[in-house]
Parts: structure tokens; sequence; C-alpha cells
């Protein structure tokens, strides 16, 4: 049951979160924040080579990972995320390009040295023992492979969308490079992202909608907002967005993009 303190509202632990794996689906940050880790990965991939979306989510950058010359494997723990993307899949009749299997970022089922390049975009802020993970990207990496992940920035942020997303950390630039470097990783780049105008849009548009819909009781208290429903939105505010590529230099974005190889040659 959500609890109303005054401007407060705090979610009990019996309350329903939104599934692993999803989030603001299609929204105009999302879209932002993908094409963000799009151009990093850009001129990365040489033809024919294998990419995994490690949590993959709905699959929205799973499928544009699908438009490289590329062959596109995605891993996703929620079964019902699995279930709809294999179906949009053969539906798309892409089945040579992208394929899409349950696992866990944690124990990724997959052999070591599968993929020239990993992203994982939101993942690692849910997973219990990221630690794991990085360390599972560093496996089915190979040598000289590029892995680009995106998290949620700075623990002074947390706030009620980081509860009811199911987040269990914010993530430190220092903090997130260090992760990276200690499971063998050299870090080429590290940038924030989102300020300051996607702060402006989370504090003014997206929190009043998510604390609306927590209020309400209603069965789509539980459903994230899907800003994608309306287009015309998410191309004007991802225009603004852009403007938010000239404070990357800043520590106060919503979030941490880092790009990271695999050494050519183990030490």
């Amino acid at each position: 049951m959500a609890r109303l303190s005054g401007n407060r509202i705090s979610l009990s632990q019996s309350d329903s979160r939104i599934h692993w794996g999803s989030g603001e689906i299609g929204g105009p940050r999302h879209e932002y924040r993908e094409a963000l880790m799009l151009r990093l990965l850009r001129g990365e991939l040489p033809g024919g080579g294998v990419v995994l979306d490690a949590g993959c989510g709905s699959g929205s950058l799973l499928f544009k990972l699908g438009r490289f010359d590329c062959t596109v494997h995605g891993i996703e723990q929620s079964e019902k995320f699995v279930g709809m993307l294999q179906a949009r899949v053969r539906s798309s009749g892409i089945t040579k390009k992208i394929s899409v299997r349950q696992g866990s970022v944690m124990k990724i089922p997959y052999p070591d040295k599968t993929f020239d390049a990993i992203v994982s975009g939101e993942v690692l802020e849910h997973v219990p023992d990221d630690v794991s993970a990085i360390t599972e990207f560093h496996r089915v990496l190979r040598p000289g492979g590029i892995c680009v992940a995106s998290v949620p920035a700075s623990p002074a942020l947390w706030d009620l969308s980081d509860e009811w997303a199911g987040h269990l950390r914010r993530y430190t630039k220092e903090g997130l490079i260090n992760l990276f470097e200690k499971e063998g990783f050299i870090i080429e780049d590290v940038r924030s992202w989102g300020f300051p105008f996607v702060r402006l849009y989370h504090r003014f548009l997206y929190m009043p909608h998510i604390r609306k819909r927590i209020s309400s009781a209603s069965e789509d208290a539980v459903t994230p907002p899907d800003a994608g429903n309306h287009r015309w939105m998410v191309r004007v505010l991802g225009m603004i967005f852009r403007l938010d590529s000239l404070f990357q230099w800043t520590p106060f974005g919503m979030g941490l993009i880092l790009k990271a190889r695999k050494p050519c040659a183990e030490t």
C-alpha cells in the first residue's frame, strides 16, 4: 500500500514494484539515453560482429542494435518480456539477426569470449551482485571487446522513483570506474548525462506523474509511465535534451554512461 504523508509518498515492503527490466519505456529520457549509448558504440562493431544486450528489458535498444551490420543476442530475466520479444522477433522476420533468451546478467548463458560488444542499459542498479555481472561481462567478451553500460548517478539523487523502479543503488563516477577496473577492464570514457533539462523533466513532469499513480491506488499505479504513447512529446523533449550534451563536463547529471574495453592480451 502506498502511504501519503504531507508531500511525500513512500512504498511499503508489500507494494508491487515495476518488474525488473522495465522503466520509462519509450519515453524521451529513455530514447535520449539509448542514443548516447549507441553513439559510443558506433565504429566499434566489425561487419558481422556479435553483440549482447545484457538485460534487454522491453527490447528498444535490442532492435536499434539490429539495424547495425551485426548479430544481436538479448538476455532478460523477466519471462514476460522474453516471451513478448521472441514473438516480436518471429513476426518481424529478423530471426537471423536478433535472438532473445531468458537469463541473468549474474550468470550469462553463453560461453567465454562470445561477443565483440556488450551493452547494458539501466541494469546494474537492479542486480543484487553487480560485481558478478561485470565479471560475466568480462568473461563473455572477446579480447579487445567493448562494453557500454548506463546506470543512475549519485546516491544523493535517490528518490521515490528509485524505490518504485526497484533500484538497489545509484553510482558515483569513481565507484563505477573502480568496479570495472577491478574486473580487468580498461576505461575509455565515462560521462555524466541528464543535466539540466532531464533533471527538470524528472522533477516537474516524471515525479508528479508517479506520485499521482501511486496515490490513486489503481492498477495503473504499478505501470511505468509510457511517454511513448505521446510521440510528439518524445520528439520535442528529445530535441531539448540534446542541449544537455553541452553540460556533460558537470557532475550533476541524472546518470552515467561508461565505455570500457577488455584488454587485447590478458596479463
